[in-house]
This record gives structure tokens, C-alpha cells and sequence, in this order.
């Protein structure tokens, strides 16, 4: 991403009552625009069309650079959380969101930076090929995912997503490509139908962790309610982590899910685990000696 040379800021004139279809909010969509071109963009408030300038008060340059990775935008008000599809298909520049989200927050988003100082609804950056989020509180369901129906892969396939409080459930599902870290703990179904990618979760986890998963790795830092018997027990190792984020801990690696003849790494904390994982050890311990 460029250097950002254009700020704007973007303020809901009063709290919302239904969710606004905000996808023109965007470095895309203001990339060469004048002011007052941006104030006219269309917006829907439920199911009626509107434009910026009716929700929102606008303040920036009179004319916005023509180069998206130059523009940042910075949303306020009260509750943003009823704003939906912030970065919509967003290929560069930065959006800054002062609070929370709603749903579809950097859906099919190829490039940039979001920053959410709050939290987000379910399918944060769901089918996203490239660029950062970041949300500073917790996120709903279906994180990094693909749309219900779809295939395994059709997820997200690039980019990352780092989480700094707790996740919904399916995390990932579907993913192909790309890097998910979760500080907090994550509900059921982490990474399940996933082809390749990372999912890090710090602390821990719903069952069913990599569920018909056929490529990727899991780490789970913390207690998980299971582990799946399609999947076996391979090694042990010293420590785990994804894309720079290691934790130094004993974990317990699985390979599945062989229901779907999957290859996926599932690494699971030992010691938060330890009476559940216990059953696994002679396992290991028999293959080290053969």
C-alpha cells in the first residue's frame, strides 16, 4: 500500500435504525472524486436508496488523489455497528472505523488496510483475496469464510486477518489461501472445509476444530472441547505458530480430516488438553521408537 497522502472523515449525522449498505465507502470509490461527487454516492438505509451526503457529514479535500493506496478514511458516529459492507471489494488505501461494524465488513476485498477499533459482525472479510484487518474487540461468525452453499476453497484466499478478542464460530470456513490470528478464544468449527491457509487461535475452542478440512493448519494455544476421530496423531512438537506468531508450548499434531482424505495440520496445546490427549500419547511415543 501506498503512502496515504488524503484524509477523509466520515461522521453518521445521528444513530442509525436499520442497517446502511455503506460499500461505496470505499478508497476505490472516492479515488479522483471531487467532494461533492463523493457526497452524492449512493447508499442504501434498508431498503432505501439515499446518497452519502444525507447519512453522513464529509470532511476533506476538495478533490480526492486519483491513487486509492493515498486515501484514507476515517468513519465516526453513533453506532457505526449498523454500517455493512465497509470496504467492499477494497484493492487498496486504508479505512479507519471509530467503534464497530456490522456484517460483511471487507467482503471479496483484494488489497489495503481496515482498521476496526471496536468489534465486527459475521463475515468479516469472508471471500477476501489480499490486504490486512484488523478489529481491536470481538468479530462474529464465519470470519475469513465463503457463503453458505459454497464449496470447500471458495473462502478466503489471501491476506490476513488478525483478531485481537474472541471469534464466532467457523472461523475460516472454506479457506484456501491466507493467514487467520485470534488472540481471544473461537467457537466450533475452526477451519472447517478448509483447503489451505492458517488459522491461529491464542486461547481456545469450540469442537469440531478442521471438520472435513482437506489442506492448512489449525493451531488451537488453549483448550479444545475435541478433537475429531477422523483425525490421527502424528507428532509432538516443542512449539506452534503461523506467520511470525509463535506460541512456546507443547503441542500435539493430528493430520485429517481422512474422511475427505485431508492432509490438514491440526496442532493442539498438550497441557491445556492434557487428559484428553493422554489417550494419543502411547501413539506417538510407539511411533518415535519405531
Amino acid at each position: 500500500m501506498a503512502g496515504v497522502k488524503t484524509t477523509y472523515v466520515v461522521k453518521l449525522k445521528s444513530k442509525p435504525t436499520v442497517p446502511i449498505d455503506s460499500r461505496n465507502i470505499s478508497p476505490d470509490k472516492f479515488a479522483g472524486r471531487s467532494l461533492s461527487d463523493i457526497k452524492l454516492l449512493k447508499v442504501l438505509e434498508g431498503g432505501r436508496e439515499t446518497v452519502l451526503e444525507e447519512l453522513f457529514d464529509l470532511e476533506g479535500p476538495t478533490t480526492a488523489v486519483r491513487e486509492p493506496g493515498e486515501i484514507e478514511i476515517v468513519i465516526t458516529g453513533p453506532e457505526t455497528s449498523k454500517l455493512k459492507y465497509l470496504g467492499y471489494k477494497m484493492s487498496n488505501g486504508k479505512l479507519v472505523v471509530k467503534g464497530d461494524v456490522g456484517h460483511l465488513a471487507g467482503y471479496k476485498m483484494s488489497g489495503g488496510s481496515i482498521v476496526i477499533e471496536g468489534g465486527a459482525g459475521s463475515y468479516l472479510g469472508a471471500k477476501m483475496k489480499g490486504g490486512t484487518i484488523e478489529v481491536f474487540r470481538d468479530v462474529g461468525d464465519f470470519a475469513g469464510g465463503k457463503l453458505q452453499g459454497e464449496k470447500p476453497g471458495k473462502g478466503m484466499s489471501g491476506g490476513t486477518i488478525v483478531v485481537h478478542g474472541n471469534a464466532g464460530s467457523q472461523i475460516g470456513v472454506g479457506m484456501s489461501k491466507g493467514t487467520i490470528i485470534v488472540e481471544g478464544s473461537a467457537k466450533v468449527l475452526v477451519g472447517a472445509f478448509m483447503t489451505g491457509g492458517s488459522i491461529l487461535v491464542q486461547r481456545s475452542c469450540g469442537g469440531f476444530a478442521g471438520a472435513r478440512m482437506t489442506g492448512g493448519k489449525i493451531v488451537i494455544g488453549g483448550a479444545v472441547e475435541s478433537v475429531l476421530p477422523s483425525f490421527y496423531v502424528d507428532s509432538m512438537v516443542p512449539s506452534a505458530g503461523v506467520k511470525g506468531r509463535t506460541i512456546n508450548k507443547q503441542f500435539m499434531v493430528f493430520i485429517g480430516d481422512v474422511l475427505v482424505d485431508g492432509k490438514g495440520m491440526l496442532y493442539v496445546a498438550y497441557e491445556d488438553n492434557k487428559l484428553l490427549l493422554e489417550q494419543y500419547r502411547e501413539l506417538v511415543e510407539v511411533a518415535l521408537i519405531e
